[in-house]
């Protein structure tokens, strides 16, 4: 089993958007995916509780100590978990990034977001210096349509030595799906639904050189 995470300490910049877009996407795709919820505010969870009985099931994690043993016990049940990451204390980071193949850190086009990702990137590279993995990814997300900013931030991330990739644009689309229980990519936004396929091939692509558990 893969295991993808989205992880910033802000709140605010788009984890549980990701996290579902891409798990439904995946879902849509014909694996069989599962969503760690460790959000306080449980946006995967009542996500999952406004859509169709074939969504994919989302499970609640409040605790770091849980975190390892909740993803064991999927392994055999199905091909990839994305982890919400939420807002959390380093504890909770850690953990997360220790079960993770491929991080996400969603960056809005504003320094923002970008000054406390560097807590976020001193654990992934010191988890990559012990482990060998997991893979990272900045994912910039909500650019705004007719300005610089994505630009700007994506310049600004090259510090860090990670991928930057393409997300999303700041649109309606992803809060209408959210409260209707669906992703974008079934939604009648077909830029939306392009921008999240294209996340969704990135993190493909990257897994397909990541060794499975």
């Amino acid at each position: 089993m893969h295991v993808v995470s989205t992880v910033h300490s802000k709140g605010g910049c788009g984890k549980s958007t990701i996290a579902i877009n891409l798990a439904r996407t995946l879902q849509l795709r014909g694996l069989d995916v599962a969503v760690l919820d460790t959000d306080k505010q449980s946006t995967a969870q009542n996500w999952r509780a406004s859509g169709s009985d074939e969504l994919l099931p989302v499970f609640g994690v409040e605790k770091p100590t849980n975190l390892e043993s909740t993803s064991q016990g999927l392994v055999d049940a199905f091909d990839v978990a994305v982890i919400d990451g939420g807002a959390h204390l380093q504890e909770m980071h850690a953990a997360i990034i220790k079960e993770s193949n491929l991080v996400l850190i969603p960056i809005q086009p504003s320094p923002g977001d970008i000054w406390p990702t560097e807590t976020i990137v001193e654990l992934i590279k010191t988890r990559q210096e012990v482990a060998g993995s997991p893979e990272a990814a900045f994912v910039i997300n909500r650019r705004k349509q007719g300005t610089r900013l994505g630009k700007a931030t994506e310049e600004a991330l090259r510090q860090f030595e990670l991928p930057v990739w393409n997300g999303t644009v700041d649109r309606v689309a992803y809060a209408e799906a959210l409260g209707n229980g669906i992703s974008v990519v079934e939604s009648s936004d077909d830029k939306a639904a392009a921008e999240v396929e294209s996340i969704t091939d990135n993190v493909i692509e990257t897994l397909s050189t990541n060794g499975r558990r």
